[in-house]
């Protein structure tokens, strides 16, 4: 079906931003009808209420940090404690839920420059946390300012973690229906849809699945940085054969990925995308549920990003 495959095309271009896989998935959730699929992709469009905030969103965790005077000395961009305050109080500062639409996460990331995200935490707080530290035997101490601060690459997993189970979905469909060329012929396969977005979205873990017999794979890779040996070993024992093997590692040092943004370059993407076709056709023999993240994190510990 044309637009499954527009918004596989979509996915497998890391230069493009999710949000327009996503506007497409939400045509096609409501075209068939699935529900499920549907309440996923427009909170995914729009944002998240706090109870209904999937896992990879919530409790990210975060770093405290801030300004403050002791004594005659200042100190700046500092660990602030929180030993001694209610635990779930200090749950709250040390982690952090994002609710935000994707559009808006892949925003925030473009535009900040480091690689740290922070956030201001509300003077109501900090003064709590004041007179928490004070207490502790720093009485002449005063709090000008405490933020969260977080990994920009926390942000970037979120997103990756939305596309991944986005393309697991799509080419799980592909894979099972890419010969019916109607709508009303998938929604006919109402039921089947419903469980393979449970599988790939709502419950789906990453994990890897081999088609003929049912074997789960972990996605776990021994890989050292730069050592291709270690690469080769895990590719073959993945089953990826010896060409393809072959043609990934003649490629992987012949352009520098985007260590920043944790991208790779155009000839690995399109070996990659190229080993995900061979999912649907059968040519590797491994359930096509995640394949695209096995070899991105492979080929990431590889680079060492």
């Amino acid at each position: 079906m044309e637009l499954i495959s527009q918004i596989i095309n979509d996915l497998i271009d890391e230069d493009k931003s999710l949000n327009s896989a996503l506007l497409k998935t939400k045509v096609l959730a409501s075209r068939i009808q699935n529900q499920e699929l549907l309440n996923w992709v427009s909170n995914e469009l729009s944002g998240y209420n706090s109870d209904n905030l999937p896992d990879y969103r919530r409790e990210i965790q975060n770093e405290l940090k801030g300004s403050f005077i002791n004594g005659h000395m200042k100190y700046t961009n500092t660990q602030i404690p929180t030993d001694g305050l209610d635990i779930n109080f200090e749950k709250k500062l040390r982690t952090t839920d994002f609710s935000e639409s994707i559009s808006s996460l892949e925003s925030l990331v473009s535009k900040e420059k480091s690689s740290t995200l922070s956030g201001a935490i509300r003077a109501e707080l900090a003064s709590i946390i004041e007179n928490n530290w004070q207490s502790m035997g720093n009485p002449y101490l005063q709090i000008i300012s405490v933020y969260k601060s977080i990994s920009k690459s926390s942000v970037i997993e979120i997103i990756t973690n939305v596309r991944n189970k986005l393309l697991d979905f799509m080419l799980e469909l592909d894979g099972k229906y890419g010969d019916l060329t109607e709508i009303k012929d998938l929604k006919m396969k109402k039921e089947e849809i419903s469980s393979i977005v449970n599988n790939t979205i709502i419950n789906g873990d990453g994990n890897i699945f081999n088609s003929g017999k049912n074997v789960k794979i972990t996605n776990s890779a021994n890989i050292n940085k730069a050592n291709k040996e270690d690469l080769v070993k895990h590719l073959r024992d993945i089953g990826l054969n010896e060409e393809d093997t072959s043609e990934i590692v003649e490629i992987i040092d012949s352009e520098n990925p985007d260590f920043k943004n944790e991208k790779f370059g155009v000839k690995v993407n399109t070996w990659i995308g190229k080993m995900i076709g061979k999912t649907l056709d059968g040519s590797w023999n491994v359930g096509i549920g995640a394949a695209g993240t096995l070899l991105a994190e492979a080929i990431k510990k590889y680079y060492g990003m």
